[in-house]
Order: structure tokens, then C-alpha cells, then sequence
């Protein structure tokens, strides 16, 4: 299971596009209308701008040399050191606590790296295998609040915390 966070790239952008575009990923996050290629290559080309200036930060999980997913840092907060993470990975490696590696070395870096000391995660609360996930890592409950989600209907959200060590 050696699995390997990197940078995107531009050899990144037919997986970017197929994960941004697929429906049954919009469940997930924020809707959003598909994204051209032509937006998704100007994305990946300022992609490296620093987490202290652009406020977010996207990883690409690679197993095998092959892109398997995404962990995206969002929201940082230089004032309290924290950020909030997201992660996605491609249908076909789900089911294998592929994401409980992914996030554990996303911790390590995140803290080495850009001294970032706490990660929040806000998950809705239908989507019980990203609740687990969460909690089994160490994240702590710390609100739940409502937003709509991808279809515009209103639903729970639970906030969830980790201080890293």
C-alpha cells in the first residue's frame, strides 16, 4: 500500500477532469456546473501557488504511480495555525483504507511542511463512511451546523477537529 502525496501536474488533468465532473462526487462537496478543461488547466497552472498566499493547497494521492485521488487543504488560518481538509478518492480504490494512509501522511506533512497544528473536517452527516473515517483518525466532534448540499437541499453537517501532534 505505498502511497505518495504530490504535487498536481499538468499529466494530472483528464483524472482531474473525470474526478471534478463525476456526479456521484458532487454528493460529497459543493456543487458546482462541470469545469472545461480549458478552467482545470488554469487551475493546475497555479496550482504550486503557496498555501500562506492562495488560502489552499491541493495533494494528489498516487499509489503505484498512479493518481488514486485528491487531498485538498482549504481555509487556512494563519492566525490559529489550521486549515480544513478534504479528500476524494477515485471509485475504483475506495474500500480500502486508502484514505486512512492518505490522511495520516497528508498530518505529517501539513505540519512539517506549513505548521499547520489543526485540521478540520466538515463532513455531512448522511455520509456515515467519511464520519468513520474521521473519527478513527482522531478527529474530534466539534459542531454540526446546516448547508445545502449539492441539489440545493438543507442538511446537517458535522464539524470535526484534530489537533496534530
Amino acid at each position: 500500500k505505498m502511497l505518495v502525496l504530490r504535487n498536481i501536474k499538468r499529466e494530472d488533468l483528464d483524472f482531474l477532469y473525470n474526478v471534478e465532473n463525476n456526479p456521484a462526487n458532487m454528493v460529497c462537496g459543493d456543487y458546482h456546473e462541470p469545469y472545461s478543461l480549458e478552467i482545470l488547466q488554469d487551475y493546475i497552472a497555479n496550482a504550486l501557488i503557496s498555501l500562506f498566499v492562495s488560502g489552499q493547497y491541493r495533494y494528489v494521492i498516487e499509489k503505484n504511480k498512479i493518481a488514486i485521488g485528491f487531498l485538498d487543504l482549504f481555509n487556512y488560518n494563519a492566525q490559529d495555525a489550521s486549515a480544513s481538509v478534504g479528500i476524494i478518492l477515485d471509485t475504483a480504490f475506495r474500500g480500502q483504507a486508502l484514505a486512512k494512509v492518505a490522511l495520516t501522511l497528508l498530518e505529517h506533512e501539513v505540519k512539517n511542511k506549513w505548521g499547520i497544528e489543526r485540521l478540520r473536517a466538515k463532513v455531512f452527516l448522511d455520509n456515515t463512511i467519511s464520519i468513520s473515517l474521521f473519527r478513527r483518525l482522531g478527529y474530534e466532534e466539534i459542531k454540526h451546523c446546516l448547508e445545502k448540499d449539492y441539489e440545493g437541499v438543507t442538511k446537517k453537517v458535522l464539524i470535526s477537529e484534530k489537533i496534530l501532534k
